[in-house]
């Protein structure tokens, strides 16, 4: 009884943390929701929970990309990834260094707790070993996740590209300009994907800023990292170069793309079957090999019993 007091205390301390952070979660989530409801980022900003604004100030004032060197190449490629990953807030890099912080400071502290109370009869080298793992594993996951989202965020806007090329089609087709018939698809795609509009309101204000279409197109596509989306802009940038009709253009590519979409729908349906295989025999099999050799193995142990 004694050896189960100190894991029954690191499951308790796990529990409660992990309901302080599901209610806090749940909490922040219910006030953005009732913020954006009520009027927008003035609002929110004006009302917003005392404790966010303090992790915003403390995340702004001290974990600046600037104060740790995050500049150039570097400072570009994380914000390109945090941008694939569907984060485009201004200080989503600040945040990204405040949780790669936070994760290395408290995994390792955790760690040593959880060796010191489950296994305190161990050496300290192998102690130091696990601590030392999951500190490796502290700094591999914020870029793990990273990464994880990207993946996600691609198949997303994979689903997604075909029926923004039909809407683009619509749009054309019925007398709207290409900068009009993104602006109008902005909005509209925003209400179905908030990654998806975001990046298209992107691509409209560098528009109104003053880039060139070709150029606002090319940046859309690298943020998405779609390889049909960077066809796409070839496609224009060629298309308005030669002076052809865009919505002729538009038509042929969406077909292509639909194409495509329902080619990939058929790929991972063949790979069903395969995939299959390993849960059939190693779940499905042994229960009915279990149900049909179980009576005879009976009778056997009887008949064996009798002599």
């Amino acid at each position: 009884m004694a050896n189960l007091i100190p894991l029954l205390v690191v499951v308790l301390a796990f529990g409660a943390v992990t309901s302080a952070v599901f209610v806090a979660g749940q909490y922040f989530s219910a006030q953005m929701q009732l913020l954006r409801r009520a009027g927008g980022s003035a609002t929110g900003a004006k009302h917003a929970p005392p404790l966010a604004d303090g992790i915003h100030t403390l995340v702004s004032k001290y974990f600046d990309e600037k104060k740790f060197g995050v500049e150039g190449a570097v400072r570009t490629k994380l914000r390109r990834d945090l941008v694939r990953a569907g984060y485009f807030r201004p200080d989503a890099l600040n945040y990204y260094i405040f949780l790669k912080f936070a994760v290395v400071a408290v995994v390792p502290i955790v760690g040593y707790i959880a060796t010191e109370l489950l296994l305190p009869d161990y050496r300290w080298s192998l102690k130091l070993v696990l601590v030392g793992g999951l500190t490796g594993l502290a700094v591999l996951a914020p870029d793990a996740y990273v990464a994880r989202r990207q993946r996600i965020m691609t198949g997303h806007y994979r689903v997604l590209f075909p029926d923004l090329l039909d809407l683009l089609v619509v749009c054309v087709h019925a007398g709207l300009s290409l900068e009009a018939s993104i602006n109008r698809l902005s909005r509209e795609t925003l209400k179905r994907s908030r990654e998806m509009g975001m990046n298209l309101l992107l691509l409209e204000a560098e528009i109104r800023a003053g880039r060139s279409v070709a150029d606002s197109l090319q940046a859309y596509a690298e943020r998405l990292g779609l390889d049909e989306a960077r066809s796409f802009v070839a496609m224009l940038r060629q298309s308005i170069e030669l002076g052809t009709n865009i919505g002729d253009t538009l038509r042929v590519f969406s077909d292509e793309m639909r194409e495509r979409r329902l080619m990939r729908a058929e790929e991972r349906a063949n790979q069903l079957p395969v995939k299959m295989i390993l849960p059939l025999g190693g779940c499905i099999f042994p229960v009915i090999l279990m149900t049909v050799l179980l009576p005879i193995l009976l009778r056997l142990m009887g008949i064996m019993k009798t002599y």
